[in-house]
């Protein structure tokens, strides 16, 4: 018995030909009816509207500064507007945060919860951190620095290559990368700057 054609694709659900060739599950992915390969088109990058990053579309949180995004998935919060923030940003490889730092302030990093009372939840477990490392500055001309402690931190701070003399303030820009000791990274974001 031959069933006449109803404009349906014979291996699809609707009249839509989606080029594709029904074939038995053989754990290879689908091949083309043309035989022609899958397309590969890697999806558009748009640049993050807080520090510049290029990112594909559809991701919620940018990785370089960790601002949520607008055009990621749904969320139960509502899309925030781009930040014009002017605090510095220290985002933290690993832990997956970050710390601010307001224009006119001082943030010490360390895991003293008395001396560092916003760095110590972040860095208490980190070992190779002493309890009084770094003091970071935010001035209120948009500078940054980075101090070592006077004393000299057990595994010393390092901006990228540079190994910082104890209680020599040394300045930041976008996109340093600092060590606090071997194992503890972040990196600096300054407000406004696109990164390169």
């Amino acid at each position: 018995m031959t069933v006449p054609d109803q404009g349906i694709d014979d291996d699809a659900r609707g009249p839509e030909d989606d080029g594709l060739e029904l074939v038995p599950s053989t754990g290879q992915p689908p091949r083309r009816k043309d035989n022609a390969a899958p397309s590969t088109t890697a999806p558009p990058l748009a640049p993050c509207p807080h520090c510049g990053a290029r990112l594909p579309a559809g991701t919620a949180s940018c990785p370089a500064c960790l601002s949520p995004l607008a055009g990621g998935p749904a969320s139960t919060r509502p899309a925030r507007a781009p930040s014009r923030s002017t605090a510095l940003r220290l985002v933290f490889r690993g832990a997956g945060s970050r710390l601010e730092v307001p224009p006119g302030g001082e943030l010490p990093l360390g895991r003293d919860p008395d001396w560092a009372p916003e760095a110590a939840g972040l860095l208490a477990e980190e070992s190779t951190v002493s309890a009084q490392h770094a003091r970071v500055t935010h001035g209120e001309d948009g500078t940054a620095s980075l101090t070592e402690v006077p004393q000299g931190a057990t595994n010393g701070v390092r901006i990228n290559d540079r190994v910082l003399v104890p209680g020599r303030t040394e300045p930041l820009v976008d996109g340093d990368r600092v060590w606090l000791g071997p194992l503890v990274s972040f990196t600096v974001r300054v407000p406004g700057r696109p990164l390169c």
